[in-house]
Parts: structure tokens; C-alpha cells; sequence
């Protein structure tokens, strides 16, 4: 088998900050926000990603967990849910307008809030006493009164995250237990009450995104499963593609451990589907038959070959496996960005 085709990607902007991005949040008109690990700031970038402000944020990062950021789709509000409260500010981050106290969230637990899509609610989940369940809650915008509430799972075990559908009724809540277990619950507000259907064809597969068209959703493998592509509404299973076959004719990076799926999946458009793998490499798959089409390759990304001692190496008889110095991937506005270890936020073009 010959090497994948290769997707030269140039940079279209980069900014490097004193600390790694964790949270990249779109806001109308092509503006995003940003807050940063163990960094109680937060940035607000143009469309051209040129910073139009900064602001400090105190007492929002704790034993070196960051706060999960969110911002309604109009842009009028952000909320920040931190290790012991959720506060929500006005668009400009000067006024905390609301806050909800709660216990302390244990490491690398908590939930971003989801503001709903008529940008009418907000929803959050509390953590629950030791003995206690964790607790999903709907708040009112514009009165900041809890509407309705509903319990979760066993307390200190989950972090939560929420994630928009293209039914503006219909949100899903991933509940994930470290790297043992993650569940999927289809959450709807009816008259002021919570429905809750946990969605148990979905157990141990990591959320991705929902293709342009809205029909279906993409899901990456926990540990060595296989890719899984579901309907929507119906939340049927329509295809699968176990990850041998992924990366089946890859000679790039020979190396004694092979590279796998790192739980990131995107759809990039109705025919195309983006993998992250754990080498940090990005590849390219096709719909139809869910084989990589191509491996793309961002300008300024560098991997590293480790040995088994996890020391680099340039000897290719002792390469274990590699690590590019991406972070995370995001497709943000239509643009693919990347974080990377340096503290940098890259902006591609999408790869099709």
C-alpha cells in the first residue's frame, strides 16, 4: 500500500499566548472568545483573530483545573463555570450579572453551561454532595430563576458537556467518568419540565459533531473500537469503520506501536470526515466508504518520535511512537484552528 495523499494546509494566522488555550467559544459576526488553562483570563478576538480585549477574571481556576467557558448565540451574555460557582457576566465580561455557588467540583470534573438556541435558558450541572446525585438545572435568562430541575448521575464521578442539535428543542448532555465509561442523555424542556432518555446504543463512544445536513452525527471509539456514524433524530446506528481500516496503507510513521483514534472526530462537511489520531496527525476520511482519503498536513506542525522510555529519538529502529505539538482541534466559523503547546491559536482553511 502506498503513503496517504498529502493535504498541504498554509496558516493563515497564528497568536501565541503565555498559556495554552482550553476553551475556544464562537460569538456572532465571526468573533470568538477564549480563556486559557490555569489563567483566570479571557480574550475576545475579531474575525481576523486580532484581539480586541482582555479581562481578568479572578478566583476562576483551582489546583490547576480550568473554567469552562460558554456565550449565548447573540452574543449578550457569557457564562463561566468554574470549580466552585457559574457566573454569568454581560458581552463585555465587566459586570457579573448572576451567580450560582455550589460545592466543589473534584479534578477535571464540572460542565460548561449551554445556553439554549432561542437564547432564552441556560443550563448547568451542579455537583452533588458526597452521597448525593449530581444535578442538572434550566435558569431563566432574563429573571435568573431556576426553572426546573432534574438529577443526574452519582456525584464526583463525571464532567459533563453539552452539546447543540439541529432540532432547537433537542440538546445532548455527554457525561464521561475519566477514561472508564462515557454516556449520552437526550435532554428536551417540555412546560417547564426536564425529559430525560439516556441513550444507551451510544455508551463508550465519544461525541464528535453533527454533519452540515443535520442527518447524522459522528463518534469516536473510547479505546480501540471502531468509528460510528448514528442518525438523527433516530439515533440509529448507519455505519462503522473499525480503526485498522482508518489508517491501513500509512508508511509516514513507522513506528512499534501503531497510531489509533485520540477521541476527536468531525464531520468537515456532508462528505468528509476529520480524524485526530494519537500521533496528533489529521486524516481525511470519505463518507461513503469511511477509508482515509488523505492525510492533512497544517503548515508549522512537528512530530517527534519518542522511544519506548518516551525519550526522542532520530533512530528509526527504536521509534515507539510520535507526538505532534497540537492540542486540541477545532472546526470554529467554517475555519479549522488548532492550539498547540506553545501557547499558540492556528487558523487554517478547511481541508476541502
Amino acid at each position: 500500500m502506498s503513503q496517504f495523499t498529502h493535504i498541504n494546509l498554509p496558516l493563515k494566522n497564528k497568536l501565541t499566548f503565555t498559556a495554552n488555550p482550553v476553551n475556544v467559544v464562537p460569538l456572532p459576526n465571526g468573533e470568538i472568545l477564549m480563556n486559557f488553562a490555569s489563567q483566570p483570563l479571557i480574550t475576545k478576538l475579531n474575525t481576523n483573530h486580532e484581539i480586541v480585549w482582555e479581562k481578568i477574571m479572578q478566583g476562576q481556576n483551582a489546583n490547576y483545573v480550568s473554567s469552562k467557558l460558554s456565550a449565548s448565540s447573540d452574543g449578550r451574555l457569557i457564562a463561566i463555570a468554574g470549580m466552585v460557582d457559574m457566573r454569568i457576566l454581560d458581552a463585555e465580561g465587566t459586570r457579573v450579572l448572576h451567580t450560582v455557588e455550589h460545592g466543589s467540583w473534584g479534578l477535571v470534573l464540572g460542565a460548561a453551561c449551554y445556553f439554549a438556541k432561542d437564547n432564552k435558558t441556560i443550563w448547568y450541572v451542579l455537583p452533588g454532595d458526597e452521597d448525593d446525585m449530581d444535578e442538572l438545572q434550566v435558569m431563566d435568562v432574563a429573571t435568573f430563576e431556576v426553572i426546573t430541575s432534574y438529577p443526574l448521575l452519582e456525584s464526583h464521578q463525571h464532567a459533563y458537556t453539552f452539546h447543540a442539535t439541529p432540532d432547537d428543542d433537542i440538546i445532548l448532555l455527554e457525561a464521561s467518568a475519566g477514561q472508564e465509561q462515557t454516556i449520552l442523555m437526550q435532554l428536551q424542556l417540555n412546560d417547564g419540565i426536564i425529559s430525560l432518555t439516556e441513550l444507551t446504543q451510544c455508551d463508550d463512544v465519544i461525541m464528535g459533531n453533527f454533519a452540515p445536513s443535520g442527518k447524522e452525527f459522528v463518534m469516536a471509539p473510547h479505546y480501540d473500537g471502531p468509528l460510528e456514524i448514528y442518525s438523527f433524530p433516530e439515533i440509529v446506528k448507519v455505519a462503522e469503520q473499525d480503526q485498522a481500516a482508518i489508517f491501513d496503507g500509512s508508511k509516514d510513521f513507522p513506528a512499534s506501536e501503531p497510531d489509533n483514534i485520540n477521541y476527536n472526530v468531525f464531520f468537515v462537511d456532508d462528505h468528509n470526515i476529520l480524524v485526530v489520531s494519537q500521533f496528533g496527525r489529521l486524516l481525511l476520511l470519505d463518507r461513503k466508504d469511511l477509508r482515509c482519503k488523505a492525510e492533512v498536513m497544517p503548515e508549522g506542525i512537528e512530530f517527534t518520535a519518542y522511544d519506548l522510555d518516551g525519550h526522542p529519538t532520530t533512530n528509526p529502529d527504536y521509534v515507539y511512537d510520535y507526538s505532534s505539538n497540537i492540542i486540541n482541534v477545532m472546526i470554529v466559523h467554517g475555519q479549522l484552528l488548532l492550539t498547540t503547546g506553545d501557547g499558540q491559536l492556528r487558523r487554517y482553511d478547511l481541508p476541502v
